[in-house]
């Protein structure tokens, strides 16, 4: 259970991640599609971190 809920707060982190790095650079360079990438990289990382505390349990 407490695995499940970890993947899913995750989860959750990376989209946000993405989110925001879309809407910061949409403010900052008036494009969107330059946050893409770089929100997707820290959704991965995000997912990474999970990944390994999820394991140690």
């Amino acid at each position: 259970m407490k695995k499940i809920i970890l993947k899913i707060i995750g989860l959750v982190l990376g989209i946000l991640a993405i989110i925001s790095c879309i809407k910061l650079s949409e403010y900052l360079m008036s494009n969107r599609i330059l946050g893409l990438p770089i929100g997707i990289f820290i959704a991965a990382s995000i997912r990474q971190l999970t990944d390994k505390i999820t394991n140690k349990l």
